[in-house]
């Protein structure tokens, strides 16, 4: 199996610059993002290209039938050394139209899985269209696996989810 991509958009009734405001803080993703428990900043300063954070997270809001046999595989790549947290790098910043990062398990000197993701964020008048891109690098057999048991639509279906959680975030604060 090779990459896997998806994307998925929203409209949210705010403007730019506050929905990416909002985004760059990382550690604020778990109140939105359904599989995130927890987000750190690891490097010191300010957040720009370059900043890491250490995720804890579960298994995509995918279906029950999904998310236990992509448990499965990631435990098994956890028995195979992989970490049982994520590491993100913020790798692109256009102050209100974008922002990029790559994620990834570490396993050893790689990783057990890869992702690079971004937000591109475009004014609709007083509003937000924000469409986020994932594209997962499976690295060995066990995250082929993982991923592939979701799929494109299956993750797409997801951050749907957590975008639909970020909307109402922002419009349940702006009434």
């Amino acid at each position: 199996m090779n990459d896997v991509s998806g994307q998925v958009s929203i409209l949210i009734n705010v403007p730019v610059s506050k929905v990416y405001t909002y985004l760059l803080d990382f550690t604020r993703h778990p109140e939105w993002v359904k599989n995130l428990r927890r987000v750190r900043q690891e490097s010191s300063g300010p957040i720009e290209v370059g900043t890491t954070f250490q995720c804890q997270e579960g298994p995509p809001p995918v279906a029950l039938r999904q998310r236990v046999p992509m448990m499965f595989h990631f435990m098994s790549g956890v028995l195979s050394g992989a970490k049982t947290f994520s590491r993100a790098e913020i790798t692109a910043l256009e102050p209100n139209r974008r922002i990029a990062w790559q994620a990834g398990v570490p396993k050893g000197e790689g990783y057990f899985n890869l992702a690079q993701w971004e937000f591109i964020l475009e004014a609709q008048g007083q509003a937000t269209c924000l469409t986020q891109r994932f594209v997962y690098q499976p690295q060995n057999n066990r995250s082929r696996r993982m991923i592939g048991v979701a799929g494109a639509k299956g993750l797409e279906q997801a951050c749907a989810l957590s975008l639909e959680q970020l909307k109402k975030h922002f419009e349940r604060d702006s009434h």
